[in-house]
């Protein structure tokens, strides 16, 4: 496989929605279509596919620093498009090429010098788009145990019935809908509706404004002792 056949131009991708970056934040639920078929991004030339779990799992082996709150360096930016450009199998297969060096420092040359933050704010986009989870309540709190990644993948693979390519290459906002969704059919959690959420926030707001102390105006102050 070539990377000269991937790169087009001009790069375009849509605007992602939530504003946090790290994979343990909780994100604005999207509606079930749009986490099935997320919006498409172009990143340095690169048609991304979803991010998905298989995507995590690279960026993880091979020490991409992609997914926290520092800023994203050069290379670990360049690392993680190209890892976000393939399946999980795909990327595998493009390693173990002879040429692997080789495409990769074609597909350098083709992408030239690049503005490092504009790029950078887009792949956060792009990410911050894909780790998509649900609003819930714990109906059994400290129950769970392990990796959430391998959980996450033994669920989809053995209770929902999806084969492991599959699994490690579904959007990973689709795997986690599908995931939170079995787990409240258990009984596990309760998914909270908008109602919920618009409840939740005046009680904040409610209380926000009791923490609040009055102010006093001169008549009311008290005397001085």
């Amino acid at each position: 496989m070539s990377l000269q056949s991937k790169v087009e131009e001009p790069p375009v991708a849509a605007a992602g929605s939530g504003p946090r970056e790290t994979l343990d934040s909780r994100l604005q639920t999207p509606d079930y279509c749009r986490a099935a078929i997320p919006d498409p991004y172009r990143i340095l030339g690169l048609r991304l596919h979803p991010f998905s779990l298989g995507h995590y799992l690279l960026l993880q082996r091979f020490g991409c620093a992609c997914l926290a709150d520092a800023p994203i360096a050069r290379v670990d930016l360049i690392l993680g498009v190209l890892i976000c450009s393939m399946r999980h199998a795909e990327f595998l297969a493009f390693l173990e090429q002879k040429n692997f060096l080789r495409e990769v420092k074609r597909w350098g040359k083709r992408i030239g010098f690049f503005e490092l933050a504009p790029k950078e704010a887009l792949f956060r986009a792009y990410l911050r788009a894909s780790l998509a989870e649900p609003d819930y309540i714990a109906l059994h709190p400290g129950e769970s145990s392990g990796d959430w990644a391998q959980n996450l993948k033994m669920t989809l693979v053995t209770r929902l019935g999806y084969t492991e390519p599959e699994a490690l290459d579904m959007p990973l906002s689709k795997a986690l809908a599908d995931y939170y969704a079995l787990a409240e059919s258990e009984g596990m959690i309760r998914l909270l509706t908008p109602e919920d959420l618009a409840m939740a926030a005046a009680n904040d707001a409610a209380l926000s404004s009791l923490a609040v102390p009055s102010v006093l105006s001169p008549e009311e102050a008290p005397c001085p002792a």
